[in-house]
């Protein structure tokens, strides 16, 4: 055999993790593509990073070959550094007559880039004016469907903005979007004030709710409707209208799409659907129904054998879990969350894991477990450099510090986060975190402070035109004028909160609502309204079996009784607080109901039994660190001693 020179082979690039996010959206795309072969579609991924689109491109290919489909790559554009500015080289000016000429014999993905590049080859020095290419796309979006062409564009942050206002026809043309970070998790990201971080499936800039709805009534209006397009605008208007908390509107928008999609047999978006909806029915307080959905969505991802999803589904059954007050059970998925992510190596979902676990253990009233957690979520965050979500867990380790009476470490921490959301411009966040500002400045007695920071966050909210969060905003406005004896005005503004959750169909704000109005008339001393809006807050919460609130709203009905001097109806709702917080386990709730207890006791001469469970509360507080239980346990033992015989 001949002797031959070999060119030496160079190794190939390694290619980055995928998450379980990741792969769910390229299964999105797939699944776009399958069911768009006669009728084309356009795709946007959003991402910067090489490595990350090369290893995207990789499984895309294989999941496509599957349906016959192939793969075509095409570069419009390319950058080149010379000196101090970059220079942009024109490869395909027009990228439509490109496609019409290249169009594949069989089913093929068109894997476009260069798009960023060409539109700044074309712009002009001074940026006046859009670059011809955004004008082609614009008007010859039709070639699309036309001759059934499919295309994935990768773009960036500054291009999907330049589209979204230059080629905004071309842009609502699109079938979706699916950002892809450098973590590579395309996954939103809810914060609410309790400091959980829920996981969810949506993997789209979702845009504006008018565009979607204008875009679904083209789709309907076609002769040979799109199902699958049909079915992804749904799932978008479904998930806005969920975060507007409109929530009957985002129930018909996701289950018409669960529908469709359970015709196609699209397991992957069926999961996604039914986790959508769960996450509806979680925020409406039907928690036996997002139960019911999630559940049917760790079928479908157990059958998929996809493990990053399953580790979300866990997560959020954690939370419904949690919801109920059942801590245990929230406890053990969150821990099988947290198994699969630790497998995975996926250090921005464990991130979140820890978090919730830590407030799981703020909800027993574990305080140093709750922060061991946590501080573990903020060193993964701290080297991921992830600010938003820094954000969330400084936050949520200055509500510990509160929950320790520890006001000024509470706002040093809260003052780290507001920092971060000033320094992004995140307006909603920082209405958040103004607020709860507030409520430091509030459990100092400094009501002057607390009202004005309080005032930002209503001011950003009714910018927003946030609604839920101006009802929370004006709940709490409501709280410092009754701190301050204005009863007039605390209920002016908790009518204002109550009107907005009415409108809304917030039945979990209302039963709250409900119970903050009822304890402003008991404040004044009209217990027959008290204990009517009390009712209805009770009526509430058994209707959506809300254990955790249930167990306050029979200790304040008992607190009625008692200023009643009916101690027997007193004592018979305030064990039926107590028997569901000793099931559920909820210590510090518990330290104040046997400190309630003892005060009835205490009201009826029995001063051996009042003791008893005074002491059994001072344990419990003093077990957990609940400074402020601490000083009210020990007053009322204090007042007890003085009463007892002197011997």
């Amino acid at each position: 055999m001949s002797a031959s020179s070999l060119e030496s082979e160079q190794p190939a690039a390694p290619l980055e993790p995928l998450s379980g996010r990741d792969r769910e959206a390229l299964a999105e795309i797939v699944a776009l593509v399958a069911n768009s072969r006669t009728q084309g579609c356009i795709y946007f991924g959003i991402c910067n990073n090489r490595l990350k689109i090369a290893s995207l491109e990789a499984v895309l290919a294989n999941d496509l070959r599957v349906h016959g489909i192939g793969t075509t790559h095409v570069l419009l554009a390319e950058r080149h550094d010379e000196g101090a500015e970059p220079v942009y080289r024109e490869l395909i000016a027009d990228p439509l007559a490109y496609f019409a000429a290249h169009k594949p014999a069989k089913p093929a993905l068109f894997l476009v880039h260069g798009l960023p590049e060409l539109i700044r080859a074309e712009t002009a020095d001074d940026g006046s004016g859009p670059a011809p290419v955004s004008r082609r796309l614009n008007y010859g979006r039709e070639l699309f469907r036309r001759e059934a062409i499919c295309a994935l564009f990768w773009i960036d942050p500054e291009t999907t903005r330049y589209l979204a206002e230059r080629a905004r026809d071309f842009w609502s043309f699109r079938s979706g979007t699916a950002q892809f970070d450098e973590a590579g998790e395309p996954v939103a990201r809810a914060e609410l004030r309790g400091g959980w971080q829920t996981t969810t499936p949506g993997s789209r800039w979702l845009g504006d709710l008018q565009e979607k709805l204008d875009q679904l009534a083209v789709y309907r209006s076609k002769p040979l409707p799109d199902d699958g397009a049909i079915a992804s605008l749904l799932v978008d208007i479904g998930h806005i209208r969920l975060e507007r908390h409109e929530l009957q509107a985002a129930f018909d928008a996701l289950h018409e799409a669960e529908e469709i999609v359970e015709r196609l047999g699209n397991r992957r978006q069926l999961s996604k659907v039914k986790t959508w909806l769960s996450q509806g029915y979680q925020r409406a307080g039907r928690l036996d129904k997002a139960e019911e959905y999630i559940r049917a969505a760790i079928a479908l991802d157990t059958a998929l054998e996809d493990e990053g999803s399953l580790a979300i589904d866990y997560n959020n059954l954690s939370l419904i879990y949690k919801a109920r007050g059942e801590l245990g059970e929230a406890e053990q998925w969150l821990r099988k969350a947290i198994a699969i992510d630790e497998r995975l190596g996926d250090e921005p979902n464990l991130a979140i894991d820890y978090n919730n676990l830590s407030q799981i253990y703020d909800a027993r009233g574990e305080l140093g477990e709750a922060e061991q957690w946590l501080r573990k979520a903020i060193v993964i965050d701290e080297r991921l450099d992830d600010e938003p979500k820094l954000a969330i867990l400084y936050n949520n380790l200055s509500q510990i510090y509160d929950a320790r009476g520890e006001l000024g470490e509470a706002e040093q921490w809260l003052r780290k986060a507001i920092a971060i959301a000033e320094r992004l411009g995140d307006e909603p966040a920082l209405a958040i975190r103004y607020n709860n500002l507030s409520q430091i400045y509030q459990a100092r007695g400094e009501l002057g402070e607390a009202e004005q920071w309080l005032r930002k966050a209503i001011a950003i909210a009714e910018r927003l035109g946030d609604e839920p969060s101006l009802a929370i905003d004006y709940n709490n406005l409501s709280q410092i004028y009754k701190a301050r004896g204005e009863l007039g005005e605390a209920e002016q503004w908790l009518r204002k909160a109550i009107a907005i959750a009415e409108r809304l169909g917030d039945e979990p704000a209302l039963a709250i609502r409900y119970n903050n109005l009822s304890q402003i008339y008991k404040a004044r001393g009209e217990l027959s309204e008290a204990e009517q809006w009390l009712r209805k807050a009770l009526a509430i919460a058994e209707r959506l079996g809300d254990e955790p609130n249930l167990a306050i709203d029979y200790n304040n009905l008992s607190q009625i009784y008692q200023a009643r001097g009916e101690l027997g109806e007193a004592e018979q709702w305030l064990r039926k607080a107590i028997a569901i917080d000793e099931r559920l386990g909820g210590e510090p709730k518990l330290a104040i109901r046997y400190n309630n207890l003892g005060q009835i006791y205490n009201a009826r001469g029995e001063l051996s039994e009042a003791e008893q469970w005074l002491r059994k509360a001072l344990a419990l507080a003093e077990a957990k660190g609940d400074a402020s239980t601490l000083a009210t346990v020990r007053a009322n033992l204090q007042s007890l001693a003085g009463q007892q015989p002197q011997h």
